[in-house]
């Protein structure tokens, strides 16, 4: 059975997750840095109160994205690209009335 994050991070590495993301950096950037779970990033987060900020694609980037996504990227890539979630950007889509390509690509 896994360890609670509490457990397994030392203070003083809470402290500098708060912190990054504090200024800016987002959550799947620092799930990657710290190899944690976005449940488990947004769960000590919260748990340190911190107001969670969300970071929807700006209209400029949701063009460029179905412009992307148009020429034949991945929604995965695309959301690496702009370092957001792949459900931000499937969001942002379907908003926007962006028509997807059936599952598994180009045929």
């Amino acid at each position: 059975m896994p360890q609670p994050l509490r457990r397994r991070l030392q203070p003083t590495l809470i402290a500098e997750i708060v912190d990054k993301y504090c200024s800016g950096a987002t959550t799947p950037s620092l799930c990657i840095e710290y190899s944690l779970s976005k449940g488990g990033l947004l769960k000590l987060l919260r748990d340190e109160g911190v107001r969670l900020r969300c970071q929807p694609l700006t209209d400029e980037q949701v063009r460029e994205a179905a412009a992307l996504y148009e020429s034949g990227v991945s929604l995965a890539a695309i959301a690496a690209h702009f370092d957001v979630s792949y459900g931000n950007v499937r969001q942002a889509f379907v908003r926007d009335g962006v028509e997807r390509r059936p599952r598994g690509g180009r045929r």
